[in-house]
Formats: structure tokens, sequence, C-alpha cells
């Protein structure tokens, strides 16, 4: 029983987390490539000279973005490990962590990691149990989950 309180927790605070700091990389994505493109076609007299700005606005957009996932990563690896080792009865709870566990692994690999940026999403919002009726997360709830 106190393993399942512990992974409850574990389990909303850990979703939570993940889903807050996904959220992140999509949207620096989206202002370093908005502000290097204009900063890059309205600061310099030449060509060159926007190439080079357009060059340094990727490295340092890239370089906040590569931050903001290794934050995300490390915090998936203490989810994977902390989980390891709990022994847990309670069908549906067991069933929100291994898809939790999935969405670590699929954002942990590089290529694919904005599968697992979707899954934290769903993760929370099974967690917190606020799936709405008529919608897709209830058909995505009833078949992962309920069972």
């Amino acid at each position: 029983m106190a393993d399942e309180i512990k992974a409850w927790s574990l389990l909303k605070t850990s979703a939570r987390r993940s889903a807050r700091l996904s959220i992140v990389i999509p949207i620096v994505f989206g202002l370093t490539a908005v502000i290097t493109i204009l900063s890059s076609v309205f600061l310099p007299d030449t060509y060159e000279g926007a190439i080079q700005v357009l060059i340094r606005g990727l490295i340092i957009g890239f370089s906040i973005i590569l931050v903001f996932y290794l934050i995300n990563w490390f915090f998936c690896l203490s989810f994977l490990r902390e989980t390891k080792n709990l022994e847990i009865e309670e069908d549906k709870l067991r069933r929100l962590i291994s898809m939790n566990r999935y969405c670590c692994i699929l954002f942990m690999i590089p290529i694919v990691f904005f599968v697992g940026m979707f899954g934290f999403h769903k993760v929370k919002t099974f967690a917190e149990g606020n799936v709405q009726k008529g919608t897709l997360d209830q058909i995505l709830y009833h078949y992962l989950i309920e069972k």
C-alpha cells in the first residue's frame, strides 16, 4: 500500500513536470526561428553578415533547446530508476506507470522524442482524471488504461 501511494505521487509529479518541460521545447524553437530569421534579415547590411547572424542565432537557440531536453531527460531517467523496484497491485496505476515509462523511453531517443512529448501530456491527463467524454482521450483511456 505504501508503494502505491508513493507511485501515485511520483507518477503525478513526474508527468506534470515532464509535460511542462516538453511544452517549453517547441516554444523555444519557434521563438528562436522567428527571432533569428528576422534579425538576420533586418540587422546586417551584407549577405555574409546575415549568414553570420543566422548561424549564431541558431547555435544559441539550439543550445537552449538542448538544455531543456537534457533536464527533461534526467527527470525521465530518475523516474525510470525510482519505479523500477515498486510492487504495485492496482491495474490502473500499473498501466499508467508503464505508459509513462514508454513515453520516457521514447523521449530519451532523440529521433522520436516528439512521440514521448505527446505521451507525457496524455499520462498527465489520465493520471489527474481529466478525461472528457466524447473525445479521443476517452477512447485512449478506455483501451490503454481501463481495459
